[in-house]
């Protein structure tokens, strides 16, 4: 019985070739590929700036710290998310503040957001996560951050090629930064492109930018006198603390084979999400994840709400059909309930938990093995 997983990287031999001679070049580090990619990427998302990195977690880490997040700030962000998105803004010094999600998109209440705000307390920022590749409602969340003057950076880890329009019509795709300050994405072989590990984050400030690339490599910049770098050549500064978050020209080679395939390979997760989609409609035992209208989701997961999700998930792995959950609440991590969260802090958040589950999507997952899928879900409601 072949494995199907839940997701898996797309490698074909144009990515192969790319890798390959990338290897064979004079800089398979801090060399031209890197900036080829960043430049390659800003255009496609239309973005201004954008700065590869080594992960996406590297990439929230440095955003925050750019942003500015001092000792005490507290960053407002959903309790639906994988942990990196709450522990960059600890590790950049600040506080994760948790949000309760709406139950039809899965994504930040823009409701909670500002109960939230109403508070007495430092807040420095919003950082909202377009859950499962369906945007959060940047327009309203933008809004929050310029009445209470916050800074936005976009989670859109799994939003690559995702667009929404605005209340005017305006088309957008996730990544422009025009509703935010900043936006990260991640590389991860699950994702709608990878570089193995990496990450981008994608500005419209040239001052955010010039940050970022010192943040990327140990806080290092240029001398600010011009002339000490004509008489000594060799001299670099580092004017703030931080580490090494590079990414390798061997990954970015990667990542700009990948990023000219991606329409391609969205197309066929829209396809796949309507098979699934037409498959269940009559399902009484599943519901999907709402997109809005305004909105075109580019699909990094296809999560259901699935009566018996324990039973369900143990039916399907059975068959080899590897399922997973996204994720567990934040608040549910031993971390965070010392910091005083507990469970029933966020119920619509702790009920999609309880019933979520993602469905086999990936681009080279095919119909026959899809259908396998859809056949062995409806078996375990329904029988034969």
């Amino acid at each position: 019985m072949e494995k199907i997983p839940y997701s898996k990287q797309s490698i074909n031999s144009t990515d192969i070739d790319a890798v390959t001679d990338a290897i064979q070049q004079d800089f398979i580090t801090q060399g031209p590929t890197i900036t080829h990619f960043e430049s390659a990427f800003a255009a496609y998302v239309g973005s201004r700036y954008a700065v590869a990195v080594s992960s996406g977690t590297s990439a929230l880490v440095i955003a925050h710290r750019a942003a500015g997040i001092q000792a005490g700030d507290r960053v407002l962000t959903t309790a639906n998310t994988f942990v990196a998105t709450a522990n960059s803004i600890e590790l950049a010094g600040g506080i994760a503040q948790l949000v309760d999600i709406d139950p039809k998109t899965y994504n930040i209440s823009v409701t909670e957001l500002e109960k939230a705000l109403l508070a007495p307390k430092r807040i420095k920022g919003i950082s909202p996560v377009h859950f499962a590749g369906v945007p959060a409602n940047m327009e309203a969340i933008a809004a929050l951050a310029d009445k209470h003057k916050l800074y936005v950076i976009e989670d859109a880890c799994h939003a690559l090629g995702s667009t929404w329009a605005d209340s005017e019509g305006g088309l957008h795709r996730v990544g422009d930064c025009s509703h935010s300050d900043m936006s990260i994405f991640s590389f991860h072989p699950v994702k709608q492109i990878t570089t193995g590990e990496g990450g981008m984050i994608t500005t419209n400030d040239p001052e955010l930018h010039a940050k970022l690339l010192a943040f990327r490599s140990h806080g290092i910049s240029q001398p600010i006198d011009k002339r000490k770098k004509e008489e000594q050549p060799w001299t670099y500064e580092m004017h703030d603390l931080s580490a090494n978050h590079r990414i390798t020209d061997i990954q970015c080679a990667l990542g700009l084979s990948q990023l000219k395939q991606a329409d391609n390979w969205m197309k066929r997760r829209s396809e796949l999400v309507e098979r699934y989609n037409l498959a269940f409609r009559d399902e009484d035992n599943l519901d999907s994840q709402i997109c809005p209208k305004s909105a075109t989701p580019s699909y990094h997961l296809y999560v259901v709400q699935a009566e018996g999700r324990d039973e369900l998930y143990h039916h399907l792995h059975g068959l080899n059909i590897k399922v997973q959950v996204h994720y567990i609440p934040v608040h549910f991590h031993p971390y965070y309930q010392r910091k005083g969260y507990q469970q029933g802090d966020f119920p619509d958040c702790e009920t999609y938990y309880d019933h979520a589950l993602s469905l086999p999507l990936y681009p080279t997952l095919t119909n026959k093995q899809q259908d396998f899928v859809i056949e062995k879900i409806r078996e375990f409601y329904h029988g034969r």
